[in-house]
This record gives C-alpha cells, sequence and structure tokens, in this order.
C-alpha cells in the first residue's frame, strides 16, 4: 500500500513546467531527503523523493521510505514526525539509492540548500559503488539569495517554508515529495525574476557537478579532531582554532551543526556565536577545537 507521504495535492502547472524546461531543455530533476540528522558521515537517509521534468513536458516522481537500521533520534522526529514502526519493514539504503540514481539519471538536480541533500547522495552512491552521474547540481536556495541580495522587499530569509509563504504557495515542510515539488516551484519563480540579473541562471544558482566528488571524496575526520563529531550530534558549544578567515588562528566559539563532504574536501557547518551566522569550516583548517561549558539561563 502507497503511504501517505508519497501522496499531495500539489502539482506543477503548465507554464511552470514551460518555464523550467526553458532553462533546462534536456529535462530536470528536483530531490528532497529526510535524514536521522545533518551529517552524512554519521547520520542516515530516512526518505526520498524527487520530481522530474522530462524533455517532452512528462512529470514522475520517486518516493521511498527507508530502514536506517538505527533507531531515530528524538530530537529530529519532531521535523520529519517519521517514526521507527513506519520504517521497520522498509527496505535499506542500498536496495533504494541504485533505483534512484536510475531515476534521475544524467538530468540536473535541484535542491533547497543542496549541499546537504548532495553530501548524502554522493556518500550513498560511493558506498554503494555506483557510479556518479554527469548531473550538475542546482541550489534553489542559493538562487534566492543571489536574487533578493539587493530587492526592495525580500523574504526575511531564505528558507524553503519562508520562500513558500513569500510565493504564496501552501505545503506541509518536512514531508520529502513536497518539498521536491516546492522547491521546483520556487526555481520557476525565481527564474522569472532573474531576468532581470545581469548574472546568467548558472551563476545564480549552480553548486557543483556530481562527478566532481570524483576527485575529492573523504570520510574519515583528521586525528586531530577525533571526538568532534560527538559535540556535532549534540549540537554543544566548543571553542576551534581556525587558520581560515578574516581572522587566521584566532579561536571562535561556535555551535557544530553538521559535518559534510564538498568536492575540496569536508567542512564544519556550524552557528559563529560571534557573528550571529551559520558559517563553513574548513576541516583541514581547523588546528584544534576544546568544549566550553554552557550557561544555564534557567
Amino acid at each position: 500500500m502507497m503511504h501517505k507521504r508519497a501522496q499531495t495535492n500539489i502539482s506543477l502547472s503548465n507554464d511552470e513546467i514551460s518555464n523550467l524546461l526553458k532553462y533546462f531543455p534536456n529535462g530536470v530533476c528536483s530531490f528532497d531527503f529526510e535524514m536521522t540528522g545533518l551529517s552524512p558521515l554519521f547520520d542516515h537517509i530516512i526518505e526520498i523523493a524527487a520530481i522530474k521534468i522530462t524533455p517532452d513536458a512528462q512529470v514522475k516522481t520517486f518516493h521511498a521510505l527507508i530502514n536506517p537500521l538505527i533507531p531515530l533520534p528524538e530530537r529530529t522526529k519532531k521535523y520529519h514526525g517519521i517514526t521507527n514502526e513506519e520504517l521497520r519493514d522498509r527496505p535499506t539504503i542500498k536496495y533504494v539509492i541504485r533505483d534512484f540514481a536510475q531515476f534521475y539519471g544524467n538530468f540536473p538536480l535541484i535542491a533547497h540548500n543542496a549541499q546537504f541533500d548532495a553530501s548524502f547522495l554522493v556518500r550513498s552512491l560511493k558506498e554503494q559503488h555506483i557510479e556518479l552521474s554527469l548531473s550538475d547540481i542546482f541550489d534553489s536556495c542559493r538562487f534566492a539569495r543571489n536574487i533578493f541580495k539587493k530587492a526592495q522587499s525580500p523574504p526575511r530569509d531564505h528558507k524553503l517554508s519562508t520562500l513558500a509563504e513569500y510565493f504564496n504557495f501552501d505545503f506541509t515542510h518536512h514531508v520529502a515529495l513536497e518539498d521536491s515539488i516546492i522547491a521546483l516551484k520556487v526555481f520557476s519563480k525565481l527564474i522569472n525574476l532573474s531576468i532581470s540579473q545581469d548574472k546568467g541562471l548558472k551563476d545564480l544558482s549552480f553548486l557543483y557537478k556530481l562527478k566532481s566528488f570524483d576527485k575529492n571524496y573523504e570520510v574519515f575526520l583528521p586525528k586531530k579532531l577525533k571526538g568532534i563529531e560527538t559535540f556535532v550530534q549534540n549540537q554543544t558549544l566548543i571553542s576551534i582554532k581556525y587558520k581560515g578567515g578574516s581572522n587566521p588562528n584566532a579561536s571562535r566559539v561556535i555551535r557544530p551543526l553538521a559535518i559534510m563532504n564538498m568536492p575540496n574536501g569536508l567542512i564544519l557547518y556550524a552557528h559563529c556565536q560571534e557573528s550571529d551566522k551559520n558559517k563553513y569550516y574548513k576541516l583541514k583548517k581547523i588546528h584544534s577545537f576544546s568544549s566550553i561549558t554552557e550557561k544555564n539561563d534557567k
């Protein structure tokens, strides 16, 4: 029986399909994962959904729930609403990822905050020895940041839920199929707004080629950072000595959120306490780290 998360009332209009095919004449695929956490090095995919538009304007969908072989962390359940019981009899990732790779083929891939989903995709493909496709990865979040950088009435932030509200789209967030469709609808809206921009679509929204991970793919943390994954999983404050940035070798207090792979190596995604912004730190530039006792304001 089809799971309720594989069904949706949201659809793409003919205008949206035509608009997307104008810039992706060979077809395009939007995808979204729900995971047990944000770090592909030690977290797991539990839901995959995608919607693709073929060159002849056909719309096809893909959906699968996945057994991660571990109990779901309590902290993630409030986001995706998936239960252990729903996943218990589902296939594991090795039986799903090959079907998903065949679904998107060499189509360009769109995701919101695509570096997270793409990092999980790459790890799953690598673990199952599946060749990386020729797909280009496009990020609807990056697209929105560039489009609204100088806008007079921009959205309050660039989250998918905020952009959906900005463009009057109604959907259930963190349901992978609906996220995939909304990312395409948002992307179509942003294409319309990009017409007045000096830069082209690729400059505004392109992230990287999936194939670029063939050249550099790391899965092991440097010895000096052994143990940092515990702080990432618990999202507890640490102090890092960082060799990069505008103030090299200075100590920075951050709240680590995820470790992921990028084409130029592993990065730490974290919330910088000083700037109050989320930032990326190259792991090879982190000299050392230490724990910090957080103040209890209660």
